[in-house]
């Protein structure tokens, strides 16, 4: 999990979370509404890399969409019987790609939220952590009061579906998020109730992750394989289109391919027309589906030298039974002259190893091996498909951007202005804000500044072939966290609708600064309060999150002894910059046994946790996922309980 995604993970609160692995579906669906009239639909997930699991692996039931126009919901898909794999999928496996498991037909009209239903008993999923410890199923509680395994997201803009066009859906969701999973010393609480959107992307430039099942139809320019999750999915070939005969080890045809339509199995690496078809880049295909390859040649760059590069590619195994497991290595490539670079499959960056000091760690790329059975291997191509910058912005002109971390020198990046690419900056979890205005950015950026506060962000990159040069296409500013201590001055009230603080320099411990923080009821992004309270005598400790609005005004008093804040900087029509809340976290300790966390407070779970270590760290190494700079792994030694709470939205 990169230190960005570590950065946002309390925010996901109110953004994407668990629930949008609901995505992942394959789509047989009939029925036109009243009129017959339907159009397609591509329903796509993906996910940023994570250090915490190596495996969560859950089986989605069914999928609906509502229609706002008839106000119903349409079932688009339910998992077969038959199929023991069908729903099922492995969230880890998603690490910067997407996976389309079907392509769905449904009614036109307009549809603004998507309905997931999935199985909930522990025994059907499969949790690894980090270390390769599986959790015990009688060790995962899933949080759903409403019994029902429902997962329910907006989306917005809502999409219309026309009849003969194809519409695309994605949603992204953070693995790391701290409160849809959370793992405390083998102790799971996977929550469904967080609040989240989807939202239509463009993804022409999207990488899809593998597809791999059993050849079922070709015709012409177009083949059919289904997949283990029971989906059939079809993909258009052409001129460019790579295949390889898995039975012989050689390039194969598309001849080849068809002559084994339904006795033999493909591994298809794709990517999206603008029409929202599908087309293979590369094919493989054998008479059985143990011979196809056991591993899939893209993966993350975690390592550059002068002709080499490190990249964590992921191994398959597949059987007879079309199971597909997998795990992450890394391996090296070696680079030569003769070495092509591209980025996103058709813009070209250049030839050898002089193109590695443009290749940065976590970039995502693809290689092709010259010979993939001679080591060392040496790449053939390698293509670049997606790059991007992370850290701490230290400077802003109206050419560049200064990117920085503590420990690293500083990179400049030029706004991008390359034709359907141009730069374009928004606040996490506001994506629909994404404005191209540089002054705008300039002064939101100058403001954190001027409060003396880290400014953090995650630039998604672009190549620009003219320039041969990394330019931001868009640009995503973290929240920036008070400087700890943060205590309350003012008291929050709903007529105000904010409370004063007083809080530390981000560049001058020393420097104590007051600031007026506005918290948001309504709106796209509203405020996530919670609670954190440790009884000295029982040494249980006590998380509920999220404090209805209703209770902020007694929790958030100058009485309490800490606060944590989460801003952002947000700009008037008048030119004026205020103050709003991402997430506030307030701590209590209180001496008296057994005294409630706070009035009102209707936990949606309560985890009790027998351990060997001081639960106090235990918790703090939780939630310093919240944190850039705290990151807890030992703990001193000390026998006790604890008591985790996590309330659901309304």
């Amino acid at each position: 999990m990169n230190r960005f995604i570590r950065i946002l993970s309390l925010c996901l609160l109110a953004v994407a979370g668990t629930a949008s692995f609901g995505l992942v579906t394959s789509c047989n669906i009939t029925g036109g509404g009243a009129s017959g009239a339907t159009g397609g639909l591509n329903l796509l997930v993906t996910d940023g890399p994570t250090d915490d699991w190596q495996e969560v692996t859950v089986v989605l039931k069914s999928v609906s969409l509502h229609n706002r126009d008839g106000n119903s919901w349409e079932d688009v898909w339910t998992a077969d019987p038959a199929a023991p794999d069908a729903g099922k999928v492995n969230l880890v496996d998603l690490s910067g790609v997407a996976l389309i498991l079907g392509q769905a037909t449904i009614p036109v009209g307009t549809y603004n939220r998507l309905k997931l239903v999935i199985n909930t008993d522990p025994a059907t999923m499969k949790l690894v952590d980090d270390i390769g410890n599986q959790i015990d199923p009688g060790q995962i509680t899933v949080v759903d009061p409403g019994r029902r395994g429902e997962i329910r997201i907006d989306i917005s803009p809502a999409i219309t579906v026309v009849e003969s066009e194809t519409t695309n859906l994605q949603v992204d969701f953070d693995l790391a998020h701290p409160l849809s999973i959370v793992n405390l010393d083998g102790k799971v609480i996977i929550n469904l109730q967080i609040r989240h959107k989807a939202l239509p992307r463009r993804i022409l430039n999207l990488q899809f992750a593998r597809s791999i099942g059993d050849l079922t139809a070709a015709d012409g320019n177009t083949f059919t394989i289904k997949t283990l999750h029971a989906a059939e999915i079809t993909f258009n070939v052409n001129a460019n289109t790579i295949y390889v005969d898995a039975d012989a080890n050689q390039p194969g045809t598309f001849v080849g391919l068809t002559a084994l339509v339904g006795q033999g199995a493909a591994l298809v690496a794709s990517n999206m027309n603008s029409d929202g078809s599908l087309y293979a880049r590369r094919v493989w295909y054998a008479a059985g589906v143990d011979t196809l390859p056991r591993f899939t040649p893209e993966g993350l760059v975690r390592r550059v030298g002068d002709n080499w590069l490190r990249i964590l590619i992921k191994r398959t195994q597949t059987t007879a039974n079309l199971r597909h497991s997998c795990d992450w290595n890394v391996d090296t490539v070696f680079v030569d002259e003769n070495t092509v670079w591209t980025f996103q499959d058709n813009i070209s960056m250049g030839t050898g190893t002089a193109v590695l000091r443009h290749i940065r760690r976590g970039f995502r790329v693809e290689v092709t091996y010259a010979n993939i059975d001679v080591y060392p291997r040496v790449a053939k191509s390698i293509n670049v498909h997606s790059a991007h910058e992370e850290g701490v912005i230290t400077d802003v002109t109206d050419a560049n951007i200064s990117f920085g971390w503590w420990d690293r020198q500083v990179r400049l990046l030029p706004y991008s202005a390359v034709a359907d690419h141009a730069f374009a900056w928004w606040y996490f979890g506001l994506p629909s804000s994404a404005s191209p205005d540089i002054q705008d950015f300039i002064d939101t950026v100058n403001q954190a500044k001027s409060a003396h506060l880290w400014i953090f962000a995650h630039a998604g990159l672009f190549w620009d072939q003219a320039e041969g040069r990394w330019v931001v296409e868009n640009l995503v500013l973290a929240p920036e966290k008070l400087r700890d201590p943060t205590k309350i001055t003012t008291a929050y009230t709903a007529a105000s609708g904010s409370l004063g603080v007083t809080t530390y320099c981000s560049w001058d411990a020393g420097q104590v600064q007051d600031m007026t923080v506005c918290l948001d009821t309504i709106g796209n992004l509203q405020t996530v309060v919670g609670s954190f309270i440790f009884n000295a005598t029982t040494r249980v400790h006590t998380f509920t999150v999220p404090v209805l609005p209703s209770e902020w005004p007694a929790l958030l008093t100058p009485s309490l002894p800490k606060v944590r804040v989460w801003v952002r900087p947000v700009k008037a029509t008048d030119g004026t910059f205020s103050w709003h809340a991402y997430t506030v976290i307030a701590y209590q300790s209180i001496n008296c046994p057994f005294v409630p966390a706070a009035a009102g407070f209707a936990p949606a779970a309560v985890f009790f946790i027998r351990k060997g270590s001081s639960p106090l760290f235990t918790l703090l190494s939780t939630l310093s996922r919240y944190s850039p700079e705290v990151r807890l792994r030992a703990a001193p030694p000390r026998f006790c309980w604890s008591i985790l709470r996590i309330r659901s939205p309304p």
